[in-house]
């Protein structure tokens, strides 16, 4: 049974992930806050890690450090979930065995299929469209729910509301359910059902204040009969809904209540302050914007005329999880180049066969190249290795090496100011 070492100081995160790995039969192992996190490490030799880091990453790294410095857990891979870091600091984490690095709000679909691959184990995720959104005014939460109902997005419900529940201190929740926009029958009752014991899976949150506004009649239908739901009530008119919520001595309106927040969904750009934020990348609808939040900690360019030595440098760094882009020649690299500055690290062999490497060394330092450059090439005089150290390049490697030791070399000279 494959391993996953889980470290997470936000327990409704870190339960959630449990529930996932281990409905797919993944042993899970927890530490609390990074306190023991080296040792359950060293006497379980997980599969995966997957570690949270904070805005003061000091602790975070020292584990890194450490773990690196290990034979036994140095190959590893770790993923990890934090907050918006300079790209820099992301690739250098690479050294250490990371091999995805996702910024919060995560969209979880990707990150699950991240932590599937690692594994060599599919992961199983429903894919039915779904809206899934929470509003809050005063001790009322309204949970709108459209197109469909996805388990996935339901189990992250629980965690969701509990966490919001927690946050804002609301010792009485009221929650709505709102299901005005689904056409709902029987084939739904399973998920229905998932979806309501779901939220009452909130300690705070008791039936009778639970209310449900819906147009179809089998949702009645279910909660007539259905024991564990006696309490809750269904509804199709929203103002009767808040109506029996509200205290009525604190507004003379219920209509007043009833403002755009509630009623229309979150837009797909904003950034929800949240722990387990109910996002997937089907919710973002810019695919520049889905694209950016993939995960990948470093992303390199790779230039050398020899196909069969281009192909064993990417293989290399693709083994630590690097997304790699290959050139055998340097007017090929350029024109790509003025497309995408998104590299975090080129490698380049200056000998290159159209006799460009050396021209594009220098193109690139006249052009005030901020990617850091590794020469990998074979040696030259040392007039010519002088000329190509001025130009700019982190290193000269020489040819040939072990990957794994390439792959550490380069790995190393990644700079960072952290």
């Amino acid at each position: 049974m494959k391993k996953v070492l889980i470290s997470d100081s936000h327990p409704l995160f870190r339960d959630f992930l449990k529930q996932k790995l281990t409905d797919n039969l993944i042993d899970i192992i927890l530490t609390q806050e990074n306190r023991d996190i080296y040792t359950k490490m060293i006497t379980n030799l997980p599969n995966l890690i997957i570690l949270d880091m904070k805005e003061d990453s000091s602790d975070q790294l020292e584990f890194l450090e450490k773990k690196a410095e290990d034979s036994n857990s140095a190959n590893i891979p770790v993923i990890i979930t934090g907050p918006v870091q300079d790209k820099s600091f992301i690739a250098s984490l690479a050294k250490y065995g990371v091999i995805k690095y996702f910024a919060k709000p995560i969209q979880f679909d990707i990150f699950f299929e991240a932590i599937g691959r690692v594994l060599h184990i599919p992961l199983s995720m429903d894919t039915t469209p779904c809206v899934l959104d929470l509003h809050r005014n005063g001790n009322i939460i309204f949970v709108e729910l459209a197109k469909g109902l996805n388990r996935e997005k339901l189990a992250l419900l629980q965690f969701r509301l509990a966490e919001m529940i927690e946050k804002e201190e609301i010792d009485s929740p009221k929650v709505i359910i709102m299901l005005t926009a689904l056409d709902l029958s029987f084939v739904d009752g399973y998920n229905l059902e998932y979806l309501i014991d779901n939220v009452l899976a909130c300690p705070k949150v008791h039936n009778k204040n639970v209310k449900i506004l819906s147009l179809s009649p089998y949702v009645r239908e279910l909660l007539d009969g259905h024991n564990n739901y006696s309490g809750i009530e269904m509804t199709s008119n929203l103002a009767q809904v808040l109506a029996s919520l509200v205290d009525t001595s604190l507004t003379s309106s219920v209509s007043d209540l009833i403002t755009d927040k509630i009623l229309t969904l979150t837009n797909e750009t904003e950034i929800e302050d949240t722990s387990v934020a109910t996002r997937f990348s089907s919710d973002v609808l810019n695919s520049d914007l889905a694209a950016k939040n993939d995960g990948t900690v470093l992303k390199m360019a790779i230039i050398d005329s020899s196909r069969d030595e281009l192909r064993q440098t990417m293989a290399a760094f693709a083994s630590v999880g690097a997304e790699c882009t290959g050139f055998t020649g340097g007017q090929e690299f350029l024109n790509s180049f003025k497309e995408n500055h998104n590299y975090d690290l080129i490698i380049l062999d200056v000998l290159l066969e159209d006799q460009t490497g050396i021209s594009l060394l220098k193109k690139l330092h006249d052009d005030g190249n901020k990617v850091p450059i590794i020469i990998y090439s074979n040696g030259v005089p040392k007039d010519v290795l002088i000329k190509v150290l001025s130009l700019g390049p982190r290193t000269y490697l020489i040819k040939p090496l072990k990957p794994n030791v390439l792959v550490h070399k380069c790995l190393n000279y990644l700079q960072t100011k952290y």
